[in-house]
Order: C-alpha cells, then structure tokens, then sequence
C-alpha cells in the first residue's frame, strides 16, 4: 500500500462517516450567522441597487438593469407591496410613474412530485418577473436613515492581515454581512459590536481574507486545475471548504478558539466528492494551507508592533 494511500484510509474514511452521521437533529457544526443586524449600511454595499426595505443588493441580471440601465441617484427600489406597507396608500405609486417601473427576476430552484434514481425530488427552475419603483419615483416616502459605519482601522492580529492584502476596494465595515466581493476586491464585515464574541468576529474576518486570497493577482485560485469541477460537485463549495479549512489555521497559528467558526453548509456536497476522488480533502487542505501561509506571510515587512487580540 503506497504512504498516500495509508494516509488517505486513517483520515478521509473516519471523515466520511461522521458528516454521513449529520442529521437535522444532530449537525455537525452547522453555518449560523455569528453576528446581529445593527442596523448599519457598509459603504460597498451602498454602491450598488438594493431592495429598500430587506437592504438586500440585486445581483445577476437585476444588478445589470438597476445599476447601468437606469439613471437614479438613489439606490432604493420597491415592490408595489412593500410601497402599500410603507406608505399605507392603496394607490402610492402616482399615475405618471406606473407604467415607469423597472422588471426583475426572481430566481428558485424547486422541488418537484417526480423523484430522481435516489429517491429525492427533482428539482426545477422557477422564475418570476415583478415591478420595482425606485424611491424617488414616490412623493413622500420615508427616507431611510443610514447608520454610518466606522472607516476599518487594523485592530487585532487578523486585521493586518487584511490590511497587508492591499485589497482595491479596501475593507468595509457595517452591514448585516460578511463577503469578499472579487469584482471590488473588497471585504465586507459587520461592525465590531454587531458579533456575538471577539473570536466569531476573529474567525469570520480571517475566513473573508482567505477568500480574497484566491484572487487572479495573489493565488489565482480559480485557474487552479483543482477547480476543473467534474462529477457534479460545485466550485463554489470548494472555495467555501479551503476558506473554512484556511481560517481554521489562522485561528489555530493565533490561539483563536476553533468553535465558532463558520463551517459551510455544503457537507452533502463534501461527502459526495470525498467519495469520488481521494484527493479531494488533501486538494482543499494544500490549498488552504499555501491561503493561509500567503495571508499571515502578508506582514513579513511589517515591522510595527504585533497587536493583540481585541479584549
């Protein structure tokens, strides 16, 4: 038996049946978000066209219409319910801008009565097409206040991490999320107070820059052959597996606690992969090692004060 194959039968196996083990009851280390909504906006959200009431920015095609295909300065749109709701007009929408609405898309996978050769529903495509106003297309609408955020200063071991990255789009905090966006090349982060500990806010910051790690101009991760994703599994699910793996390490190298890290809600997808290649796990663990080693490598010619974790 050659040493990789040893070494895969005492890892992968035992890995193996503990995520098979999972069970809506008893998960094995589930995703749940480790910080409130505050109420703050973050400034790389603000660029771009949201829902005005969820704060939820368009993506796909909804980001293409709202954001390069209309000409407002406010980047608040509403349905026709939410405008009834925050109004309390059965008519909020004046005459002259009903038929100026802009269409979007909403886009489900749903399950279906037929099965698939395992036993699971087949899933199909639903999609709907609805109207949204912009706010200032309704006289007198509420202005939404903004809960300014704090400009990112670098307060702990993580954040010079993330500071030494150089990111373009910097780091942005507030918001009631927690994204690399590589378009940007920028992190989001809630604000400081928004997390339930210090550490759930250490291990989500370090999970954030291990994903920006895999940008074209550092890691160029997503060129990697590793991500030539056959066999039905999605790449995304790998990028989200070396990003937890990664910030494992950073947390580890830190002597920041392991339980609260965001472990991703992909297990059916691991265990399928795990099954299919045996390299799989060892793929995910190189590349969030050389993530990790590149993101704390980041300070090698930083010579200021090593700062500690926040209290």
């Amino acid at each position: 038996m050659k040493a990789k194959d040893k070494i895969y039968n005492a890892v992968v196996p035992p890995l193996i049946a503990r995520l098979e083990a999972a069970t809506p009851d008893n998960p094995i280390s589930p995703w749940s978000k480790q910080w409130r909504d505050d109420g703050s906006q973050s400034t790389a959200i603000l660029m771009g066209a949201r829902n005005g009431v969820s704060n939820r920015p368009y993506s796909g095609i909804n980001w293409l219409i709202l954001n390069l295909l209309t000409d407002y300065s406010n980047q608040n749109y509403y349905t026709l319910n939410q405008l009834k709701q925050l109004t309390g007009k059965d008519r909020p929408i004046p005459d002259d801008q009903w038929d100026r609405s802009e269409n979007v898309v909403f886009f489900k996978m749903i399950d279906t009565k037929e099965k698939d050769s395992k036993g699971n529903p087949k899933k199909m495509p639903m999609m709907k097409v609805y109207k949204v106003w912009n706010h200032e297309q309704i006289p007198g609408l509420p202005v939404k206040p903004i809960v300014k955020a704090p400009e990112f200063e670098p307060k702990t071991e993580v954040d010079r991490y993330l500071a030494n990255l150089k990111l373009s789009g910097g780091v942005h905090l507030g918001g009631d999320r927690a994204c690399y966006i590589p378009s940007q090349d920028a992190i989001c982060l809630p604000n400081e107070d928004a997390f339930y500990d210090k550490y759930c806010r250490e291990a989500t910051a370090a999970h954030e820059g291990i994903h920006a790690t895999g940008a074209k101009h550092r890691l160029d991760r997503k060129s990697h052959k590793d991500f030539d994703m056959d066999k039905g599994f999605n790449s995304y699910a790998f990028e989200e597996l070396v990003a937890e793996l990664g910030a494992a390490m950073i947390c580890t190298e830190l002597g920041i606690p392991l339980d609260n890290l965001q472990h991703t809600e992909y297990i059916a997808s691991w265990i399928k992969r795990l099954q299919d290649d045996t390299d799989f796990i060892f793929k995910a663990a190189a590349h969030a090692s050389r993530a990790a080693e590149y993101l704390s490598a980041s300070l090698e010619n930083d010579h200021t004060e090593p700062l500690a974790l926040a209290a």
